[in-house]
């Protein structure tokens, strides 16, 4: 209990680089003690319990959300010194950026991943290194081993600018483990789990445990059979399971109990897991560890066209989601049979984290090349964590993107079907959507102070988008954090997001069991409101402050009200400066630590 307070403020100095107040006061205390004339949650007080014996179909309860981070919280993501470097300008990279140095960046990440090292870094000294993909639906530079950090001279010394305008698809960086990484791919190795499990628990009893080891990473899998979706009332979402996903928690076995067959696990489960869900339990082998993106701007050359930039602008000639788009919007069905400007940039990625977990992304910002007309700092997303865990993104920022339009466009920072990742301290500007969850598989994960500022916006064309605000996206990603987060010109939700005129599957119920903890509004133009909250089963909005401090709990379409039922709790509406613990997760984190 005497190093608690040291470790913790530790780590809550360096997350709040660049923030004020710098450190929540409350991170030096394990037990309640609220100053006079603060107040705290019903629902987390001194009597709060990491593991209740509640259910998560029935009961109202807040969650543990202090396993977010790198390695759990229980680190903060290293600061690597005295490890091999590997300067760019020795494999021939030009500082100057008039020759491409993509081949020499990656062949430096080359050299790196072969000397077998438990760390390396991959320097790039101050300067602009010019490059671009090598190939079509290729990634520019591409991480796939363990303990590679490419580091620069720091945000505004070092610049990487990739020089492609057609990017459908591709990312400027991709960091990805092996094939037998993805979370879906199950092997023949699966055990049943044996008995319904109704609420958080560390606990799994299984047929038999012989399969396992301890530390061996494991998937924990629950499918949207006919089961699961009776049970919730998304009857559309029938006949589209396979595009769903499942629920799928990666963890790490910490123990096994052979004669009762239980195997506990590294962190709690995060919602309902029932034998009629076939829920399961398999190994997963593959992931990448400890890698590292640190200290540089980031950009991409603006497209050149100035027309086709409108919200459909990207769909296919054709295809399955071509024609879905047409059925959904009444459209004919060559709709798309002329390619746009913003077909080339679809769904294309500053950075993405695919299958990785314990890794870092720490002061990486966006910036617009000169000779970008249009001040585009990049042509449509910002960081993806897609199947990954434990992957801290602190202090960066992504902003104006060029297009911003339907299909998956103009997100700066999306967490997609991840386990207890933490983006801290970070800026998501003129965009479509700032933050957004997606995915069933996505739980556990952390916002903490992060600032979503001017949505609803794209570079090209009218330089405005139909989807606005922070949110949960679609198909139930559930038991997140959004921790002291700010809202200016924009806001942050999980609610109901069934659409009329939207193809199918419809994104329905997003979240369920999210907490969305003493929230700043200082403007929006677009609702009165700076939390919109709709969550299936229960969801909780606690403390709210700021210039625009309420918060809606209802729908734009009545019959979806029983989906969703009951209505989410609310507390604190206007009172969020006094709200103690001022920050959920640093109080949780510490409470865990002294345990």
């Amino acid at each position: 209990m005497s190093q608690l307070p040291s470790l913790v403020l530790t780590y809550a100095l360096f997350l709040s680089v660049g923030c004020s107040p710098a450190v929540d006061s409350a991170v030096n205390q394990t037990s309640f003690a609220p100053s006079q004339g603060s107040w705290y949650s019903e629902l987390y007080d001194e009597s709060w319990s990491a593991l209740p014996d509640l259910s998560f179909e029935t009961d109202a309860f807040i969650q543990d959300f202090s396993y977010a981070g790198y390695a759990l919280g229980h680190q903060v993501p290293p600061v690597l010194v005295n490890v091999p470097i590997l300067n760019v300008l020795d494999f021939g990279a030009d500082p100057m950026g008039v020759r491409d140095s993509t081949e020499a960046i990656q062949a430096a990440i080359n050299q790196a991943a072969s000397l077998n090292r438990q760390a390396v870094v991959v320097y790039l000294p101050e300067g602009t290194y010019r490059i671009l993909p090598k190939q079509p639906g290729a990634s520019t530079l591409a991480i796939r081993k363990d303990g590679i950090v490419l580091r620069g001279a720091g945000i505004g010394r070092t610049f990487l600018f990739n020089d492609a305008t057609v990017m459908r698809g591709q990312q400027i960086i991709r960091v990805t483990g092996t094939p037998d990484a993805d979370w879906l791919r199950e092997g023949n190795e699966s055990v049943l789990i044996t008995a319904d499990l109704s609420g958080p628990t560390i606990e799994i009893p299984v047929e038999q445990t012989e399969p396992f080891e301890v530390g061996d990473a494991i998937i924990l899998r629950v499918d949207p059979n006919q089961a699961w979706i009776e049970d919730h009332q998304e009857f559309g979402w029938l006949g589209y399971e396979q595009k769903l996903g499942s629920m799928l928690y990666y963890r790490k076995i910490v123990g096994i109990d052979r004669a009762r067959n239980i195997l506990t696990i590294d962190a709690p489960t995060r919602y309902t897991m029932k034998r009629s869900y076939s829920a399961r339990v398999y190994p997963k082998p593959g992931m990448v560890k400890n890698v590292g993106l640190e200290g540089f701007s980031i950009g991409n050359r603006e497209h050149p066209g100035r027309d086709g930039w409108e919200n459909l602008d990207f769909a296919a000639p054709s295809g399955e989601y071509t024609q879905r788009l047409a059925e959904s919007r009444d459209l004919p069905l060559d709709f798309a049979q002329e390619k746009k400007s913003a077909y080339d940039v679809h769904f294309s990625y500053v950075i993405l984290m695919q299958n990785v977990e314990n890794s870092w992304i720490r002061d990486v910002e966006s910036f617009a090349h000169s000779q970008n007309e249009l001040g585009t700092h990049f042509l449509s997303n910002g960081i993806r964590l897609k199947q990954s865990r434990a992957v801290s993104v602190l202090n960066c920022s992504m902003q104006k993107a060029q297009y911003g339009g339907g299909g998956g466009n103009g997100y700066m920072y999306r967490i997609d079907n991840s386990n207890d990742c933490f983006i801290a301290n970070s800026l998501a500007a003129y965009s479509r959507h700032g933050f957004s969850i997606s995915g069933m598989s996505s739980s556990g994960n952390v916002l903490y102070r992060c600032r979503d500022k001017e949505t609803g916006r794209q570079t090209a064309g009218s330089g405005k988008t139909h989807g606005k605000g922070s949110d949960h996206h679609m198909w139930f990603s559930h038991s997140n954090l959004f921790d002291n987060c700010i809202a200016e010109n924009s806001w942050f939700e999980a609610r109901d997001r069934y659409y009329d005129r939207l193809s199918k599957p419809k994104h329905n119920s997003t979240s369920a069991h999210t907490v969305i903890w003493n929230t700043t509004g200082i403007s929006n133009q677009f609702h009165p409101f700076v939390v919109w909250s709709m969550q299936a089963r229960y969801g909780y909005v606690i403390g709210t402050q700021g210039a625009v401090v309420d918060v809606r709990t209802d729908g734009d379409y009545p019959a979806r009200e029983e989906v969703s039922a009951p209505v989410d709790i609310v507390e604190g509406v206007g009172k969020g400066e006094t709200l103690y613990p001022q920050s959920l997760y640093l109080h949780q984190l510490a409470r865990r630590l002294a345990e």
